[in-house]
């Protein structure tokens, strides 16, 4: 009777060992499946940080991740939407040659005076923007650039507070057209754009014509005009100081609607005081 309470015993023993390969393996193919997840996160990051064909391809790629349970790449970590959107547009310009004709460059806030704030993105660009002589209609070289654009700003879209867009003309003798018109056209013509295509609220866009003004280069020559002949687009964050300042939006002409998007131009006569 001994012996056989015994032989029982070991069994159980054996038992025991098997459920604990069993735990350890389940624990194993878990810690895999979570290796898995990141590796999709890195995924999505290195597709955005090197998508040449515009954001909306790459957010059905995170849209992907998210369904599984997953936060997009875009999270409140090291880098937030509208820095990972800077480094898309630099990734773009990069990638494509465009350093001679698109610089980019986004605020630097103090976050010991202003506190933890989102940067700003400022572009000028040169050439890959373009009108014909003396009118404001966009030359069809202009179309690749303000498509990826015009995307890229669709994707965060939720996090802009407004698309700052200024136009410049050079100063040219021979031109009889009114260089403030033309500029504030030209300026106007890039924000209907982004509007009609990609169904951004005209509400976000702020176009201001500086005709000749401002120049960059010298207009005694064409390539000193060439360099003043440009578009200048400013993204502004809604969690920027620029975009926390209502003072200064009022100077900009820009008001915050109670549902948080932004107003333009005159107030309805029933709001007049």
């Amino acid at each position: 009777m001994a012996r056989k309470k015994r032989e029982e015993e070991s069994g159980g023993n054996w038992m025991d060992t098997y459920g604990d390969m069993v735990t350890l393996l389940l624990t194993f193919f878990i810690v895999l499946y979570s290796f898995s997840t990141v590796e999709e996160e890195k995924w999505a990051d290195i597709v955005r940080a090197f998508n040449n064909r515009g954001a909306n391809k790459v957010d059905q790629i995170v849209l992907t991740v998210a369904e599984e349970g997953k936060e997009p790449a875009y999270n409140d970590g090291a880098t937030n939407e509208i820095d990972s959107l800077f480094e898309i547009i630099q990734a773009y310009i990069e990638e494509n040659g465009l350093e001679d004709d698109i610089t980019i460059s986004k605020s630097e806030e103090n976050e010991e005076i202003l506190g933890p704030v989102d940067s700003n993105i400022f572009m000028e660009i040169q050439d890959r923007i373009s009108f014909r002589p003396d009118t404001s209609i966009l030359t069809e070289g202009s179309y690749e650039v303000l498509d990826f654009l015009g995307g890229a700003i669709k994707g965060v879209d939720d996090k802009v507070l407004c698309v700052v867009i200024q136009g410049h003309t050079a100063s040219f003798e021979a031109s009889e057209v009114d260089s403030r018109m033309l500029s504030a056209e030209r300026a106007s013509v890039i924000s209907n754009y982004f509007e009609e295509k990609f169904e951004i609220s005209p509400k976000k866009f702020v176009p201001i014509g500086w005709a000749n003004l401002f120049p960059v280069g010298d207009n005694e020559n064409e390539e000193g005009r060439a360099k003043n002949r440009r578009v200048e687009i400013s993204i502004i964050s809604k969690d920027s100081y620029i975009g926390k300042n209502k003072e200064l939006l009022q100077i900009m002409g820009i008001e915050l609607g109670d549902e948080g998007y932004v107003s333009q131009g005159p107030k309805p006569k029933d709001a007049e005081s």
